[in-house]
């Protein structure tokens, strides 16, 4: 499973969600409080001619997680355009240039060595730091095989990244994460919310009408989140009968875009607004995140960092079970 997860392809974009790339003293910044990181871009990558990104943060194993940023051989101008357009030359023009781990439980890279099965081992390995339990590594890729692909500006610029071990490390900031996803077994989802009229919504209204409700939680910027409205509105069609709903959260408050993107998708179920910051409600790290909750917002162990449908309809048979 995680070297399929580790093999994706802008194709299967997760946008990142939680606190985004701000300008600070003119450098990109990434916060990602769940998971104990802030990453600010070394001078190479803010003057990159490429595009550079991620796409958030992702499950290793229980309790541990890891991120990897790409490089896209790409105009920096041009990504959006393409993304939309041309997904598929956008996919083949990316790779990855490095991954960073969260190793919980105080464990260390060797986890890492034994879930891939030998193909990441501690020898190309930088230790970021350690944080109670927490220990997070940065582990460095190069492609010869893309570089050689690559345009001679594009393959130079690469290959002067993704060599950059000891600028890229110098730009990781590691605490211990702020909201653990392992601490939410049990716990009870809990926000007040508006619908695009401003009519006030709470989660208990939401979710007391049916057994089990599948929260998706998404952004009108949010290609992939997009892309899966139609799936989940069938899924909330299928299930309506075993009294299991959706309910989506959106995480921006262009409502324009929102109601003309779920009429074009034919959705009918609940999306509403939250007013507070989402991360405090669920500590999501991406979009699309979707997870589930019983008819009083229990959690209900079971979280989703990207789009899955079949695995949705799976986690979902049993919760149902009487």
């Amino acid at each position: 499973m995680y070297k399929k997860v580790l093999s994706i392809t802008l194709a299967l974009l997760i946008c990142f969600g939680c606190a985004g790339a701000l300008a600070a003293e003119e450098r990109t910044v990434f916060d990602m409080p769940a998971v104990g990181m802030r990453f600010v871009f070394p001078e190479a990558y803010e003057d990159a001619k490429g595009w550079i990104g991620t796409d958030g943060v992702m499950e290793l194993s229980g309790g541990s997680y890891y991120l990897y940023f790409y490089y896209c051989a790409v105009p920096r101008e041009e990504f959006d355009r393409m993304y939309v357009e041309e997904p598929n030359e956008l996919s083949a023009r990316a790779c990855v240039l490095f991954y960073a781990f969260a190793v919980g439980g105080g464990k260390d890279f060797s986890e890492v060595t034994r879930l891939t099965n030998g193909s990441m081992t501690e020898d190309d390995a930088v230790k970021l730091g350690q944080e109670g339990d927490y220990t997070f590594y940065l582990y460095l890729t190069e492609n010869a095989g893309f570089a050689a692909s690559l345009d001679e500006d594009y393959r130079e610029e690469y290959c002067v990244l993704s060599a950059q071990r000891d600028e890229t490390a110098a730009g990781f900031t590691c605490f211990r994460p702020v909201n653990e996803y392992t601490d939410l077994d049990g716990s009870v989802i809990h926000f007040e919310a508006t619908d695009f009229d401003g009519n006030p919504v709470s989660s208990e209204e939401l979710f007391s009408k049916h057994a089990v409700t599948l929260v998706n939680i998404w952004a009108t910027w949010c290609g992939p989140c997009i892309g899966e409205l139609k799936e989940l509105q069938a899924i909330h069609t299928r299930f309506l009968e075993k009294d299991c709903a959706v309910v989506g959260l959106l995480t921006d408050d262009d409502f324009e875009a929102a109601r003309r993107l779920m009429e074009e998708n034919g959705v009918t179920y609940d999306v509403v607004f939250v007013k507070s910051s989402l991360s405090f409600v669920f500590p999501y790290s991406a979009v699309p995140t979707s997870f589930f909750v019983d008819r009083d917002g229990v959690f209900l162990g079971t979280k989703f960092v990207g789009v899955y449908p079949d695995m949705y309809e799976s986690a979902l048979e049993p919760l149902l079970q009487p």
